[in-house]
């Protein structure tokens, strides 16, 4: 089987996940390239390593979440499912994943979008929570205007972000430290509610309960 860090080593993918970036950039959309699926893919192969599942999920956990963003080379609407086609193009010619490997691969990332998405499996869960947690300043482009946008100014307010995982207390916790003088914690439930409650169905799947700690605080 075909690992997250072989994945690591393929040129082509890591040029379609900044090409999508590009065009997203161009889009005016916070930055979606190699660093993003990098965190993403390590936290939900993380979570699932945490929580004793199976080393082949764990692995495909790291696979979704790496590429979970690709489909946005062929359009921001939809990318979800643009993104589950086109991973299974790119992955199936290397016949190291199975047909059960690849449908898993594609049912996660064609679902991570909190619009469309239905996480019913560990490996879709993982990745949902990996990729709606990512709040960070790393994510706001040099030239965007925090006075005008939300999306980049609550952004820009989390200098700490990372998830936490307690297999005993069966706990999935997104940890953030805030600068209130950016930002506040209401304007980030404002864009994020959805997110999170996403994350906290998708927490459910393996059999957890999610929350958020601001600024030391349990919320």
């Amino acid at each position: 089987m075909i690992s997250y860090r072989d994945l690591l080593k393929d040129r082509k993918i890591f040029y379609y996940i900044e090409r999508a970036d590009y065009f997203l950039k161009n889009m005016g959309y916070t930055y979606h390239g190699t660093k993003h699926v990098v965190w993403v893919a390590s936290r939900a192969r993380m979570i699932l390593d945490r929580l004793n599942y199976p080393e082949r999920e764990v692995e495909l956990a790291g696979i979704a979440g790496l590429l979970h963003d690709i489909g946005n080379i062929v359009s921001r609407h939809d990318h979800a499912q643009a993104g589950a086609l086109l991973t299974y193009q790119l992955l199936k010619d290397k016949n190291l994943l199975t047909e059960e490997d690849l449908t898993d691969l594609m049912y996660a990332i064609g679902n991570h979008e909190s619009a469309t998405g239905v996480p019913v499996t560990p490996i879709a869960a993982a990745v949902v929570i990996a990729d709606k947690s990512h709040v960070s300043r790393n994510r706001v482009r040099k030239d965007s205007n925090i006075k005008e946008d939300i999306h980049d100014r609550v952004n820009f307010s989390i200098f700490y972000s990372d998830i936490e995982v307690n297999p005993d207390k069966k706990t999935i916790k997104l940890v953030l430290k805030m600068d209130t003088s950016i930002s506040d914690i209401l304007e980030f439930f404002s864009i994020f509610k959805e997110r999170m409650e996403m994350c906290r169905r998708a927490s459910r799947v393996l059999d957890c309960k999610f929350r958020i700690k601001i600024n030391g605080k349990d919320l």
